[in-house]
C-alpha cells in the first residue's frame, strides 16, 4: 500500500482545536490498536514480541513513577519530607525502588498483570517552555486515561539538541510591535537537553529580570496594562517555583522545567505520569530494540531512505535534508537513527560497521563498542549497558523514538502536528521492517491567543491603499487638489501627457519607448506637486502597517503556558473537550 498523503495544518483561529480522529472516536482506536498489537507474531532477537512488550511495559512505567515521584517531591508543601528527585536513572536511591511485582500509580496498586492488560496513552514533547497548543496533548492524554481507566504517561524528549532553551515575549511597546525572544540558555544547539545543568542561580535570574524588563515596558501601554501585570505576576510565580525547585537540589534545565508545569498541571488536575527518554533508554526493552536495529542495520537504512524518498515524492519537497536527511551507507559503514555522545558533551551520529563477525559502534570517528554477531544476545545486551557505565549514551532520534513507543509500550500515541508528518513515514518503516501493521496514531494541535485586543484590519485593507500609492506613481493627476490642478503650468503637462499616452497608440518600438521614458519624468514633475496627498496615503499606509504588526504579535500562538493568566487557561482548556 503506498504511503498515504495526510494534510496537518495548524488552527489559525483563537481557540481552534485540530483532532483527528475526533474525540468520540479515539476509545475505539485503542481498542482496535490493542486487539491488532496482541496479534502481531514475530520475534526480537529470538524473544516473541508480546513477552518483550509486556516486559517493556512494567519496565517504563517502574520509571516513570519513580521519575514522576521525584518531580512530585519537589512540589511537597511539607518540607520536612525529603527530596526524592534524582536526574539520573542509573542514579536511583534506595527510598525509589518499588518491588517487581506491583506499583503504585495515584492510589491504585498495580501488578504485572494489570499492567499488562491496562490502556496506556501517551504522549511526548521536548522539556521546553510549552505553550498552549503543546499543552493540550498533556490534557488530551489525561482526558482518555480517565476515560479508558487506563494510564497517562508524557515523555520526556530530553535526548532532543537544546534549540528551543527560550521563551517568546510581547514587544508593544515600541512604535512597532514585535515577538522578542528571550534565552534561558546559550550556545547549547547541539547539547541534549540532558546534559544541561545550571551551575548557579544567577542564569535564571538573569533570564527573569529580561522577561520582567520586556513586560514592564509594555505596562507603559494602558490598554493593555492590566492584561501585563496579569502576564507578569504569572511569569513572576512560575520562575520562583523554579528557584524553589533549585534551592532543594534540582539544578538540571529538565527537572526544573518539568517540575515548574507539573506544579500547574495539578491545578488543572493532569496526573500524567512523566518519563524522560534518557530514563526510558535505560530498559531492557530499550537495549533489545537497538540490538534488533543494529544487527539488521543496512536493512534498516535502506528501507528508512526509500520511505523518506517516497514522502520527498508524494509531497514534492526537493531537499534532501527534508522532512529528515538520508541515512548515510558508505561501504561497511552504516548510519542509523540513533544518537552517540560522551556524558556533557555533544550528540554525533551513530554508525554501525560490519567487519566479518564484529559489529563496532562508531561516532564517526572512534569505535565506542564492538558486538559480536555469533555470539548470545545477552553478552551483547550486557555490552550495550557497559557503554552507560563509562557515561557513552546511545539514544534514538525522532522516528525511532516514536517507533519504540508505539511498538514496545504504548497503547495509543498522542502527536502534535510535527510528529504526526514524520510519523506517517514511521509507519511505512515499521510496516516493511517489521512486517506488521502499525498501530494509529492520534493527532492534536490548538491555538490559543494572549488576552489582548487585536486591531479591526487586515491586509486587504493595507492592499487596497498600497494600490493607490502604485495609481498615483502613475497618474497624479487624478489625486491633485482642485486648485493645483487649474495652475497653468500643472495643466499644461497633463495635456503634454495625454498627447504622448495618444502617440504611444501609434508610434513604433523605439518612439513608444521614447514616449514613455517622457512620461515617466512628467509623472515625476507632477508627483512633486502632490506631495501632500502623498504623505498623507503614506502615512495610512504605515499606521495600518503598524496595526497588522501588531496584530500578527497578538495573535502568535507560541507564547509560553507562563504568560498566559490562569483564568484565561483555565476558562479554555477544562472545556477543551467537553
Amino acid at each position: 500500500m503506498a504511503m498515504k498523503n495526510i494534510t496537518y495544518e495548524i488552527p489559525k483561529n483563537n481557540k481552534e482545536v485540530f483532532l483527528e480522529p475526533a474525540i468520540e472516536h479515539i476509545p475505539e482506536l485503542v481498542l482496535g490498536n490493542r486487539r491488532k498489537i496482541h496479534g502481531y507474531k514475530f520475534e526480537i532477537n529470538g524473544i516473541p514480541f508480546q513477552v518483550l512488550r509486556d516486559k517493556t511495559r512494567m519496565e517504563v512505567v517502574r520509571r516513570a513513577v519513580c521519575y514522576t515521584n521525584g518531580i512530585k517531591s519537589l512540589l511537597r508543601k511539607d518540607k520536612s519530607v525529603p527530596c526524592l528527585y534524582v536526574r539520573n536513572s542509573t542514579h536511583k536511591i534506595e527510598s525509589w525502588r518499588v518491588t517487581q511485582d506491583k506499583l503504585c500509580i495515584n492510589e491504585l496498586t498495580l501488578d504485572h498483570e494489570t499492567i499488562k492488560n491496562i490502556p496506556i496513552i501517551q504522549t511526548g514533547h521536548e522539556p521546553i517552555l510549552y505553550h498552549p497548543g503543546i499543552w493540550v496533548k498533556n490534557h488530551l492524554t489525561q482526558n482518555l486515561a480517565k476515560r479508558l481507566s487506563g494510564i497517562g504517561i508524557n515523555m520526556i524528549v530530553d535526548n532532543d539538541a537544546c534549540n528551543m532553551g527560550f521563551m517568546y515575549v510581547p514587544i508593544l511597546s515600541e512604535k512597532s510591535a514585535s515577538v522578542g525572544k528571550v534565552a534561558l540558555v546559550r550556545n547549547k544547539d547541539h547539547v541534549a537537553y540532558e546534559e544541561i545543568v545550571f551551575d548557579d542561580f544567577g542564569i535564571i535570574h538573569q533570564f527573569k529580570e529580561e522577561v520582567i524588563n520586556l513586560l514592564s515596558k509594555n505596562i507603559l501601554r494602558e490598554d493593555v496594562k492590566t492584561t501585563m501585570e496579569d502576564m507578569q505576576d504569572m511569569f513572576g510565580q512560575f520562575i520562583n517555583r523554579i528557584g524553589e525547585y533549585y534551592q532543594q537540589g534540582c539544578s538540571d534545565m529538565v527537572g526544573l522545567l518539568t517540575a515548574a508545569r507539573k506544579s500547574l498541571e495539578e491545578d488543572f488536575g493532569i496526573e500524567n505520569l512523566e518519563a524522560p527518554v534518557s530514563w526510558m533508554c535505560d530498559t531492557d526493552g530499550f537495549y533489545h530494540f537497538l540490538l534488533h536495529i543494529l544487527y539488521e542495520a543496512e536493512r534498516f537504512a535502506k528501507i528508512y531512505n526509500e520511505k523518506l524518498a517516497e514522502y520527498r515524492s508524494i509531497h514534492k519537497i526537493r531537499s534532501k535534508a527534508n522532512p529528515l536527511p538520508d541515512l548515510k551507507v558508505l561501504g561497511d559503514s552504516i548510519e542509523i537513527p540513533f544518537w552517540v555522545w560522551v556524558a556533557g558533551g555533544q550528540r554525533a551520529k551513530c554508525y554501525v560497521v560490519n567487519e566479518g563477525e564484529n559489529i563496532k559502534i562508531t561516532d564517526g570517528a572512534e569505535v565506542l563498542v564492538t558486538l559480536k554477531k555469533g555470539d548470545e544476545v545477552i553478552n551483547n545486551i550486557t555490552r550495550l549497558k557497559t557503554l552507560m557505565e563509562v557515561g557513552i549514551k546511545i539514544r534514538p532520534r525522532a522516528i525511532t523514538t516514536t517507533m519504540f513507543s508505539r511498538l514496545f509500550f504504548s497503547d495509543v500515541f498522542i502527536h502534535g502536528i510535527g510528529g504526526a508528518k514524520y510519523d506517517t513515514i514511521t509507519d511505512e518503516i515499521i510496516k516493511e521492517f517489521f512486517g506488521i501493521d502499525p498501530p494509529g496514531f492520534v493527532t492534536i494541535s490548538a491555538t490559543l491567543y494572549l488576552p489582548l485586543d487585536a486591531y479591526d484590519s487586515d491586509e486587504r485593507e493595507l492592499y487596497d491603499i498600497q494600490r493607490s500609492i502604485d495609481d498615483m506613481s502613475y497618474n497624479p493627476e487624478r489625486y491633485a487638489p482642485q486648485k493645483t490642478r487649474n495652475e497653468p503650468e500643472f495643466m499644461n503637462r497633463v495635456k503634454e501627457k495625454q498627447r504622448l499616452l495618444k502617440m504611444m497608440t501609434v508610434g513604433n518600438a523605439d518612439e513608444k519607448k521614447r514616449y514613455f521614458r517622457q512620461i515617466k519624468e512628467l509623472n515625476k514633475l507632477l508627483l512633486t506637486r502632490i506631495n501632500p496627498e502623498l504623505k498623507k496615503i503614506q502615512g495610512e499606509i504605515n499606521a495600518m502597517s503598524d496595526k497588522l504588526a501588531y496584530n500578527e504579535v497578538v495573535r502568535f500562538r507560541e507564547y509560553p503556558l507562563c504568560l498566559y493568566p490562569k483564568k484565561i487557561l483555565r476558562d479554555y482548556l477544562l472545556n477543551v473537550f467537553s
